[in-house]
Parts: C-alpha cells; structure tokens; sequence
C-alpha cells in the first residue's frame, strides 16, 4: 500500500506521522486491496481556537473511499478519521462479498439454462 500524507497550514509532526503509519498498518486486516491512502492534515485558524482536519482517500479495486473528520485536537482527528475508515472499509468489503455471490449465482443459472 503506498501512504501519502499532506498538510495544509501546518506541519506533519512526527508524532501524527507515526500515528498515522500505525494506524494505515492495521488497514492490512482487509487484505490487499488497499492500493493507496492519501492523507491531508488541515487546520483551518478561522475558528476562535482553531479546528484540525483530516481527510483520508482510499484507493480500492474499483472503487474509492473518502473520509473528513473535524474535531478540535489533530491526533483526536486522525484517530476519529480513521475508525470511520475502518467502518468503510468494512461496509466496502462486504458489497464486494454481495457483489461476487450475485454474479456467481447469475452465472451459474445461465450456464445451467
């Protein structure tokens, strides 16, 4: 899986890098179908405290995965990013399962036919 990761008006620290990295190697339980995760770090100073965001963008077998999370601290951002592309991911593997069952049962009904 090749990992890219981006910031806009900040810095990649090397604590969230190291967050990140960690985080992307978990990603591997879904098997080889993560081809590339591209990671965008935001803060945004329009806000009285400021806001961090953080956008992940998953290339998968034909199909891509897009994640925005936007909270107050930049790791609570990341973390909170990437359990919502945990859940994705889950939900994409599943349509995949569905996916191959109904082509399979379709195929096999045409060639019994």
């Amino acid at each position: 899986m090749q990992i890219e990761i981006h910031a806009h008006n900040t810095e990649v620290h090397p604590r969230w890098q190291a967050i990140i990295q960690r985080r992307a190697a978990k990603l591997t339980d879904f098997g080889k179908g993560i081809i590339r995760l591209h990671v965008t770090l935001v803060h945004s100073a329009h806000h009285l405290r400021g806001s961090e965001e953080v956008r992940l963008l998953v290339a998968v077998p034909s199909d891509t995965l897009r994640v925005q999370k936007k909270l107050a601290s930049m790791g609570d951002a990341i973390h909170a990013a990437f359990s919502a592309l945990e859940r994705e991911l889950d939900a994409w593997v599943d349509r995949r399962k569905h996916h191959v069952k109904r082509h399979s049962a379709q195929r096999r009904e045409r060639l019994l036919a």
